[in-house]
């Protein structure tokens, strides 16, 4: 028997609860469910939009309504386009720019946000009038839907009125849901209203769209939002503040710090409130490609300045926004009214982030608990005393709809694609943050040494100026004076083991940077003891203080092994370093102008340990190339002598951007202003000048004999006289 086969063609057909399990997956939470029906309510033109929260406490009693002002449907678009999910009307006004009367692009462009109405409920009521038009009714029961077979064969009934929602003239569309799917409980309605004023009013900057409000009602009128602690509460207690915007040209931002009243009441020669503006066109972002899932040290040169947006850029448009920053380490928490920090720090554990907002609407679910969308808890973690975290931070980003095109949301409504548009904003907002990091963390130094002291002493910055050797100097003065002889030997014993494991370890020639952040807390340890000493501490403490840190000390000494001292002349180190540095100067194009070749009658000698100054020299030269290489034209270096300052000098100098911040933060150790920058390199370079009793200068390009053309960064290692 001949096999017969069969060919026809057959359409999908699909199962009448096809639209509710898309509601449920589509739709994550009702809390998405509800941002999706105000944006269809900002789609429409609506001025406001009323979340009305009715008997929710009881499921089957319960009602949640959503109505707005805006322009309705007419009878032919709720058949014809309401019903017919997909649709793309609003993703076609869109791509052709078409605005609505009050000025607005579409937010939806899929045709898919009426299913959030079936996270919530069972029952949905549907009422709408355009003008000119009748009201327009349509009844849901998912129940019943569902019981249907197929789709094709689940027929809604939609009818025409006379107005009973919508009189005298007005337009808009009213969304009732019954039959809740959920009891709601009070926790659950609290967070629910903190997310509502989060959709369109920004946490921060108070950006919003100015013609367009979601309000909150919840009936009968109950107590269940009573002393709910809001965003707008919260900012006020903020220390750190960082506003920026970023265009084509680069990043300008204001940075603000803010020190608590009861902190500036007691330390008022110390903590002022300040502001500093800065306007960067050589930010990482605009030079350096994304790490792409590589370490960030690996990232490598673009070929072209990328553009935001426009035909051939990135197409997220321009970036600006707000950062609220806070802090609750244990001293900070006392300046606090009763329970104010508490509650401060519990809001951002649960509200803490950086939101994004497109057209002052917000993205949702970024800035939720749980979406770490910049990877900043995880950077917290490497160091965590210099970076924020989603937990001591409250921010804001804003973008264009016009100029993000290639930021698409997700189907599911949980953010963006993630695409290489996604990639270039996530990476834009970590260079955009590393900036906020490099100026809180100067004033956090500040605040740390304040609080360290008690109120209304001695301006501690004087004690953050000082060097060790200062420190173990004034020491010697105050146990003299006071005639102690216990402390004298204790601050002899301490120096003399300080300076032992500074030349040690100095001198290692592999060690230095490998144990500076070591050696770090070791000065802490001797800043630590004039703490004490100052403080009249008992001399049982100051001699178990002595011990730690000597005991630190000659831990140290047993890692790296000493070298020897000889006298060079100052050209012969920079041609030592230059050596390692040739093929580094050709792979980033860069012009080296040896000064020493110029000027051989001013090359002058030194006495030196070898490896550390050329390590140094090396270091410095580093800095130049990452900077100069942020250029648009040639990059220039020059390293030549000097003897324009009190003593002989080497000088390396550069045609970069120059230096932003004062030479004591420059120095500081972590303090970086590269992008994920370690923040160590001029710290060791000070820490060997002053070992070689000279100093690390950053002087004035005007007081130098140094060629115009490089007019960035100067910076003089000083050496002093006689041997270290």
């Amino acid at each position: 028997m001949e096999n017969t086969f069969r060919e026809e063609t057959s359409p999908f057909k699909p199962k009448a609860r096809i639209m509710e399990l898309l509601g449920e997956q589509l739709i994550r939470s009702h809390v998405l469910a509800l941002f999706e029906l105000v944006k269809n309510s900002y789609d429409a033109d609506a001025s406001s939009v009323t979340i009305s929260m009715v008997d929710v406490e009881n499921s089957a009693e319960g009602l949640i309504e959503v109505q707005d002002n805006g322009s309705g449907m007419s009878f032919d678009t709720v058949t014809n386009i309401w019903m017919e999910p997909g649709h793309s009307h609003r993703g076609d006004q869109k791509k052709i720019g078409r605005r609505t009367s009050r000025g607005r692009l579409p937010i939806g462009e899929k045709g898919v946000g009426r299913f959030a109405v079936h996270r919530l409920g069972k029952n949905i009521t549907l009422v709408t009038k355009s003008h000119d038009f009748s009201e327009v009714v349509v009844d849901i029961n998912w129940e019943d839907f569902v019981k249907h077979d197929l789709l094709s064969t689940a027929e809604i009934a939609i009818r025409e009125r006379e107005s009973e929602v919508f009189k005298d003239g007005k337009t808009g569309t009213r969304i009732t849901i019954g039959n809740l799917k959920q009891s709601w409980k009070r926790g659950e309605v609290r967070k629910l209203y903190k997310q509502i004023l989060g959709m369109t009013v920004a946490s921060v900057t108070e950006k919003k769209v100015s013609d367009f409000e979601v309000k909150f009602e919840i009936k009968p009128n109950s107590n269940w939002l009573k002393d709910l602690l809001i965003a707008e509460q919260v900012q006020e207690h903020a220390l750190f503040r960082f506003d920026f915007s970023l265009t084509d040209e680069g990043l300008n931002y204001d940075y603000y710090f803010t020190p608590l009243p009861a902190m500036q009441a007691d330390y008022k020669d110390i903590l002022r409130p300040k502001i500093e503006h800065q306007n960067i066109t050589f930010l990482d972002f605009f030079v350096l490609n994304p790490p792409d899932g590589k370490p960030w040290s690996k990232r490598t040169k673009r070929s072209e300045r990328p553009q935001l947006s426009g035909e051939k850029g990135l197409k997220i448009g321009p970036l600006s926004g707000s950062i609220l920053g806070f802090d609750f380490d244990s001293e900070i928490k006392k300046r606090y009214l009763k329970d104010e920090a508490g509650g401060i720090s519990e809001f951002l554990k649960e509200q803490g982030g950086i939101r994004v907002y497109r057209d002052g609407l917000r993205v949702y679910d970024y800035g939720e608990q749980g979406n770490d969308w910049l990877g900043l808890d995880h950077r917290r973690i490497q160091t965590p005393a210099a970076k924020l975290s989603n937990q001591i931070i409250l921010g804001e980003l804003h973008l264009d709809l016009s100029q993000s095109e290639e930021l698409k949301e997700k189907t599911s409504r949980e953010g963006f694609i993630e695409n290489k548009a996604y990639e270039e904003l996530q990476y834009a907002m970590i260079c955009i943050l590393s900036m906020f990091e490099i100026e809180r963390n100067k004033d956090k130094k500040i605040l740390r040494l304040a609080l360290e002291t008690k109120p209304n002493q001695k301006n501690p910055a004087a004690l953050k100026k000082k060097d060790v050797e200062s420190l173990l100097e004034e020491l010697n003065f105050i146990a003299i004076d006071r005639k102690q002889g216990d402390i004298i030997d204790i601050v002899q014993r301490v120096g003399k083991s300080y300076r032992e494991a500074r030349e040690a370890l100095l001198s290692s020639s592999g060690a230095g940077l490998g144990l500076i952040t070591v050696f770090h807390e070791l000065e802490r340890g001797v800043r630590g003891l004039h703490h004490l000493i100052q403080s009249n501490a008992s001399i049982e403490v100051l001699q178990s203080h002595s011990s730690e840190i000597v005991s630190m000390f000659q831990g140290v000494m047993y890692l790296v092994n000493k070298k020897s001292m000889e006298t060079l002349n100052a050209s012969k180190l920079v041609e030592l370093a230059i050596a390692t540095q040739n093929l580094r100067f050709k792979r980033h194009d860069v012009t080296f102008i040896n000064g020493f070749h110029l000027s051989k009658e001013k090359d002058f000698e030194v006495r030196v340990l070898r490896r550390m100054l050329i390590a140094s020299i090396v270091n410095l030269i580093d800095n130049a190339i990452y900077w100069t290489d942020r250029n648009d034209g040639k990059s220039i270096i020059w390293i030549g002598p000097s003897h324009d300052l009190e003593h002989p000098a080497i000088i390396i100098a550069d045609n970069g951007p120059g230096f932003m911040d004062a030479p004591e933060d420059l120095i500081e150790p972590f303090f970086s202003r590269k992008t994920e920058g370690m923040g160590i390199g001029l710290y060791y370079t000070d820490w060997v000048m002053r070992s070689h009793r000279g100093r690390l200068a950053f002087p004035d390009r005007n007081d130098l004999n140094i060629p115009e053309a490089v007019n960035g960064a100067v910076v003089a290692l000083v050496f002093g006289e006689g041997d270290m």
